[in-house]
C-alpha cells in the first residue's frame, strides 16, 4: 500500500514535470515569437530610406524638388511684371504688385544662400523666353518695381494705401528679407537692358 502510494507519488511528480516543462518551453517559445514579431513590425514602420549615414554634408538635391536650397522657376513671379510699363494707367498699382511678386519669391528661393550664377541662369532663362516687347516692357517698369520693393522693405506704412488699393493685405508685405531682395535685385540690375523711358 505504501509502494503504490509512493509510485502515485511520483508519477504524479513526472507528470507535473512534464506539465511544467511543456509551459516554460511555450511560454519562451511565445516570448521569442513575439520579440520576433516585435522587430519585424519595428523595422516594418520604419521606411528605409530614413536610415542614412550623417555625414554634415547636405546631400544632392533633385532641381525640381522643393527645397528650402532650390530655385523655382521664375516665371509665375515675374508674371506681373509684364505688359505695363510707365505711364500706363494703372502701373503705379501693377508696380506694388509686381514688386511684391518678386519679393516673395526672392524670400521662398532663399535668394541670399543661392549661387550668383544659378540666380542669372535663372533669370536669362525666364528674359530669353520672352518676346522682344515683353522684354522691354519688363526693362521699362523694372525702375519702378524696384523702388517699390525697396519702399515695402524700409517704408512700408507709406504705401499703405496703394497696397490695399492693389488688392494686397499689408499685414503680409513685404514678406522678404533684405539679403534675399539684395540677392535678386543685384543680378537683374546687372542683366536687364536700360529702359526706353529714362
Amino acid at each position: 500500500m505504501i509502494r503504490n502510494r509512493i509510485l502515485s507519488l511520483l508519477v504524479c511528480a513526472a507528470l507535473l514535470c512534464g506539465v511544467l516543462a511543456g509551459c516554460s518551453s511555450t511560454s519562451s517559445g511565445s516570448s521569442s515569437a513575439s520579440s520576433s514579431a516585435a522587430s519585424t513590425s519595428t523595422s516594418e514602420s520604419i521606411p528605409s530610406s530614413t536610415v542614412t549615414a550623417d555625414t554634415g554634408k547636405p546631400g544632392s538635391l533633385d532641381a525640381g524638388e522643393n527645397s528650402l536650397f532650390s530655385l523655382s522657376d521664375p516665371e509665375d513671379a515675374f508674371a506681373p511684371c509684364l505688359g505695363w510699363g510707365p505711364g500706363v494707367s494703372g502701373s503705379s498699382l501693377k508696380s506694388v504688385i509686381a514688386a511684391a511678386s518678386l519679393l516673395e519669391w526672392a524670400d521662398g528661393c532663399n535668394m541670399s544662400i543661392q549661387q550668383t550664377g544659378d540666380i542669372k541662369n535663372a533669370y536669362t532663362q525666364w528674359f530669353d523666353s520672352l518676346s522682344a516687347d515683353d522684354q522691354q516692357s519688363f526693362a521699362d517698369a523694372w525702375p519702378l518695381i524696384k523702388a517699390d520693393a525697396e519702399t515695402l522693405l524700409t517704408d512700408k506704412g507709406s504705401m499703405t494705401g496703394r497696397i490695399e488699393d492693389a488688392g494686397l493685405n499689408p499685414k503680409k508685405l513685404p514678406g522678404c528679407s533684405e539679403e534675399n531682395w539684395k540677392a535678386l535685385a543685384d543680378v537683374i540690375d546687372a542683366l536687364v537692358p536700360q529702359s526706353s523711358e529714362y
